[in-house]
């Protein structure tokens, strides 16, 4: 008779304490085991899963910082291609992805279903991302599942994660299988989504492979389709302002790198060019 999941972890945690201290952030215990040296700091579960792995997704810092202290591979990953910093990511352990970063944690994996970028958004922990995106990960890079992790924001309706992604250079006009940020916010429905990505530089125009714009994939007949199909053909007929193409012209001349470092330009850069060009909210001149 085939063992169950839950049966299966039981037994493999017999021989793997490590693993079970880690994950209950037990850390005096799992200092005690470290140092009786009879128990491999890297060792995986059957799905490769090391104590890094559980104390990094459960968020257990002391834990994680015992377990680097004697040698834990930072960038080691489980059968998924998941490494610790993925985990982190995406439980939002903002500290714990600090300290991964810290010990060497690579932002960018080479040869990876995923990012921690990825599961960052899939969940909305845009603190995560703002600390990712800081250590030079790349806004655009693409899984193949979902896409770019804007794509991803663009599905789950998470705003402040599409804002983050946007702020640090995702290319709004991506595509991942004939599909945009814009055609998978439109297909949702999400209207405040939509008209984040429009004041972007989302191209209204753009065909999936069947030929369909953002306009004809709002399905419904409710308020808010018709409001959202309102919104479109607004955005398709009405001419923009210059300031609106200066700004996107300005943020594609500076690049990944340039937006970056938009807050590090010399103080003789007004902070309202920097919050202009980072679509923040604008104060009005009172005179």
């Amino acid at each position: 008779m085939a063992l169950t999941l839950v049966e299966l972890t039981h037994y493999a945690e017999q021989g793997l304490p490590l693993h079970k201290a880690a994950r209950e952030g037990a850390n005096d215990t799992l200092r005690r085991l470290l140092q009786s040296g009879q128990h491999d700091v890297n060792a995986g579960s059957y799905d490769l899963m090391r104590p890094l792995h559980e104390a990094s997704l459960h968020g257990h810092f002391q834990c994680v910082r015992t377990l680097l202290d004697y040698g834990a591979q930072v960038n080691i990953r489980n059968i998924d291609g998941a490494t610790p910093l993925c985990d982190a990511s995406s439980k939002g352990n903002v500290d714990i992805v600090m300290l991964l970063l810290q010990n060497g944690a690579n932002v960018n994996l080479p040869l990876t279903l995923h990012s921690p970028l990825h599961e960052a958004a899939l969940n909305n922990r845009w603190e995560c991302l703002e600390v990712l995106l800081a250590h030079r990960a790349n806004p655009n890079v693409s899984d193949c599942f979902y896409g770019t992790p804007l794509h991803i924001a663009a599905v789950r309706g998470h705003l402040m994660s599409a804002e983050v992604l946007l702020r640090h250079g995702a290319k709004v006009n991506a595509t991942y299988i004939h599909t945009t940020p814009l055609h998978r916010a439109s297909l949702q429905g999400d209207e405040g989504m939509v008209r984040m990505l429009l004041e972007h530089g989302a191209d209204i125009y753009k065909e999936d492979n069947r030929g369909r714009t953002a306009y004809s994939l709002v399905e419904g007949s409710g308020e808010n389709e018709k409001s959202l199909r309102k919104l479109l053909q607004s955005w398709e007929k009405t001419p923009k302002s210059l300031s609106h193409f200066c700004r996107l012209s300005i943020r594609n001349a500076m690049g990944n790198r340039g937006l970056h470092q938009l807050q590090t330009l010399p103080s003789s850069v007004p902070q309202v060019i920097k919050d202009f060009l980072q679509f923040r909210p604008q104060k009005r001149l009172i005179v």
